[in-house]
Parts: C-alpha cells; sequence; structure tokens
C-alpha cells in the first residue's frame, strides 16, 4: 500500500512541475517512480525528462525505478494526449508538447487548434478593452487639464495665449472622445463576435469528439 507521504508527494509533482529541478529530495526519497512518470506525463514532460530526473535522485544517493517511471509515464500520456486536454490548452494559449504518440496526436491538435480559435477571439477582446482604458486616461488627462487652465485672471496677451491653449486642448479632448467613442464601438462588435466563435467552436470539438 502506498505511504500517505508518497501520495502527498505525487500531489507536489502535479503542481510545481513549471520549476527548474526535476524533482525533490522528498519525491526521490517516497520513490514512487511509476506514479511520479504518470504525473510528469500528464503535464507533458517527455521521456527523457527522466535523465533529469536519475541526476536529481542521484546527488542524494538514491537510484530511480527507470522501468516503473517509464511505465507510469506511459499511462500518463492517456490524460495528457486527450482531445480535452488539448482543447483546453488552446484555449489557454499554452505550448502543447509533442509527446503523443502518432494515434493520439491528430485528436489532440485538433481539439488544439479549436481551442486556440477561442483563445484568440478573447485575445483580440482583451487588446481591444486595453485600447479602450488607454483613450479613457487620454481623455480624463485632457479634461483635466482643460479644467485647470484658467484664462480669466490673465491679461491681455497671455489671455489671448492662454485661450489659444484651450482651443487646442479642446480640439484634442473631441479627438479622443472620438477615438474612444470609435474604440468602445469595435469592443463591443469584438464582444459579439467572440461569444459566437465561442459558441461555434465548442459545438465543433463536442460534435467531433463526443463530448
Amino acid at each position: 500500500m502506498k505511504s500517505i507521504a508518497g501520495i502527498a508527494v505525487i500531489a507536489v509533482a502535479l503542481v510545481g512541475l513549471g520549476g527548474c529541478a526535476a524533482v525533490t529530495k522528498e519525491q526521490c526519497v517516497a520513490g514512487d517512480w511509476s506514479e511520479l512518470g504518470k504525473a510528469h506525463a500528464s503535464v507533458g514532460k517527455p521521456a527523457n525528462h527522466l535523465d533529469e530526473v536519475v541526476k536529481s535522485c542521484g546527488k542524494h544517493g538514491i537510484t530511480p525505478n527507470t522501468e516503473a517511471y517509464m511505465s507510469g509515464w506511459n499511462r500518463g500520456l492517456q490524460n495528457y494526449c486527450t482531445p480535452l486536454n488539448g482543447f483546453t490548452l488552446g484555449k489557454q494559449n499554452k505550448q502543447k508538447s509533442p509527446i503523443c504518440p502518432p494515434q493520439m496526436a491528430a485528436g489532440f491538435n485538433q481539439a488544439y487548434q479549436l481551442g486556440y480559435v477561442v483563445w484568440s477571439a478573447r485575445d483580440r477582446v482583451e487588446r481591444a478593452e486595453t485600447e479602450v482604458r488607454s483613450h479613457e486616461m487620454r481623455v480624463d488627462d485632457l479634461e483635466e487639464s482643460l479644467s485647470g487652465l484658467n484664462c480669466k485672471d490673465k491679461k491681455n496677451d497671455e489671455r489671448k495665449e492662454c485661450r489659444k491653449e484651450r482651443k487646442k486642448l479642446r480640439q484634442r479632448l473631441d479627438d479622443a472622445e472620438f477615438d474612444l467613442s470609435s474604440a468602445r464601438y469595435d469592443l463591443d462588435d469584438l464582444r459579439t463576435e467572440a461569444e459566437f466563435i465561442s459558441a461555434r467552436t465548442n459545438a465543433e470539438a463536442a460534435r467531433l469528439f463526443a463530448w
């Protein structure tokens, strides 16, 4: 029966595989090589990641059971190389691993591309939202500058120059408000488009992969 410590170590492996170290000392000591291999494959680690595991554990005087690790790694492929996982990774625009065997890669890659279509639509919306915020800040800054420019207390030439400056600021503000209005219009269109693409793509994925 697997120890509680061993199970905990595998849980850590699933969460923290993004770092540089292949495995921790605790994972080496636990020695649950099959589950460790499965955990690594489940997040897209290639088979040669075993070399790093051997190196890391060797520093602690521990030799991994490479056969058990690879047995688990092959089981982990069943988790990683599914169309559902490919679709999820694509929607998150996460880099996909080339570990999937040919018989599984086709569905995984097709689903990934569908997911990426959804991400692309959402990304266009996010970039448009950023543009709107930028225009809003520009309008706010110009309004503040305009309200802070008081020409009444100035005399003669200074008042003329002040009025010229107010006129320029007013024109710049009008332009900024027009740009903001256009950006908001574009954002509304992109949001509608993204909703349509998401619904259509999710339906297509469900049809292809029988979700």
